[in-house]
């Protein structure tokens, strides 16, 4: 990290005030609601602000600018996704799935964005231990897990971006698991 990116890092970043945290929260339901109405680059600071009814030196203290507010809105957004312990990999995928197919027109309007980087990274740590453990039974487990990631990714990003017909939760689904049927089914983990 450079000088610079130090000096615009968020102050309040990783405050543990209830106060603050509530603040960041509002911003990012603003950041949010506003990236599934329209494309980023038509989202200010100024829209997120007054949404989320708080300064602009306020927004400042918690995100560098609109692309982190709304990279960290979608990321926040995946909390539902996140497995549960021992939870059947494709139950994660086809919970992402779901997602995807619900907040379409978030997809749309994020793609291409300085955010949508940041949103593709997230949904790799969602996802890459789901899919570690679908191939964990196949040689050089690791290189595929990254192949099926890449995989699961455009088969929900392309019908997210209006490609290949309109992104139900049950066409995603569907598609997706055509894929993984190819590679099998992950062995019952031991205790």
């Amino acid at each position: 990290m450079s000088t610079n990116d130090v000096s615009r890092a968020p102050a309040r970043i990783d405050s543990a005030d209830p106060r603050a945290a509530r603040v960041r929260d509002r911003l990012r339901r603003a950041s949010f609601e506003l990236i599934e109405e329209r494309r980023v680059e038509r989202i200010s600071v100024s829209d997120i602000t007054q949404l989320a009814g708080v300064s602009r030196q306020v927004f400042y203290q918690h995100f560098r600018d609109r692309d982190d507010a709304v990279a960290q809105a979608v990321a926040a957004s995946f909390r539902e996704l996140t497995p549960e312990a021992g939870e059947d990999p494709r139950a994660v995928i086809h919970r992402l799935c779901d997602f995807s197919a619900r907040h379409a027109d978030l997809y749309r309007n994020l793609y291409p964005s300085a955010a949508s980087q940041q949103t593709a990274n997230a949904y790799r740590d969602l996802l890459h231990p789901a899919c570690v453990q679908l191939v964990e039974h196949l040689p050089d487990p690791e290189t595929l897990a990254d192949f099926v990631l890449g995989g699961i990714i455009e088969v929900i990003r392309l019908p997210a971006e209006g490609a290949r017909g309109p992104a139900t939760a049950e066409s995603l689904r569907r598609r997706v698991d055509a894929c993984l049927d190819a590679i099998g089914r992950p062995r019952a983990r031991t205790a």
